[in-house]
């Protein structure tokens, strides 16, 4: 755990610097398929989440160029245990349930362990009523800075949802038909 990164954003967030609030609530639940249970606050990410993502299931056992937004990068594609019903699934529209987390880790090459990214961008599936427009989805990006990690954008995003929203049959993240087919876009 790099403490002085996660001081930074632990002050930047008890402080309200940067902006208004992101939340709009108490915590969140979601349930685990292992029993157990997910909590965090709707529209806030912690710099935990990135060794978290680690250790998520891959989209791809490789890593591909991103597309629009991300075009030109060289990315991982990663997912947690409450959005793994959804990859898994032949169920078409997709919805993810509340919890849901898609990670992009920014790589120089498929062989750069995960713990050398760059960069990630996270999308949470909030609760409903969140952000109906973006498909009630959270975002975030967590840039690197030697040892430390920072993020430059949390919560509600029109740049991250005008993107996504092309992929509304995919509940914004076209991810799930490159896992289910196994090929990159």
């Amino acid at each position: 755990m790099h403490r002085v990164g996660f001081f930074c954003l632990s002050l930047w967030l008890g402080c309200g610097a940067g902006g208004p609030s992101l939340s709009d609530g108490g915590p969140t639940t979601a349930a685990l398929p292992d029993g157990g249970a997910l909590s965090w606050t709707p529209g806030q990410f912690s710099v935990d989440l990135i060794p978290q993502a680690q250790a998520w299931r891959q989209v791809l056992p490789t890593t591909y160029a991103g597309t629009q937004g991300h075009a030109g990068q060289r990315v991982r594609v990663l997912f947690n245990a409450v959005a793994a019903p959804t990859y898994d699934a032949k169920v078409d529209p997709v919805q993810f349930a509340v919890g849901s987390v898609i990670a992009k880790a920014v790589v120089a090459s498929d062989a750069e362990p995960l713990d050398q990214a760059t960069r990630y961008y996270f999308m949470r599936k909030e609760p409903a009523g969140w952000d109906a427009a973006s498909g009630d989805w959270s975002w975030a990006v967590a840039n690197r800075s030697g040892t430390s990690w920072s993020f430059s954008t949390m919560g509600r995003s029109s740049l991250c949802s005008g993107c996504h929203q092309q992929d509304a049959r995919w509940d914004f993240a076209r991810s799930v038909e490159v896992f289910r087919t196994q090929r990159a876009p």
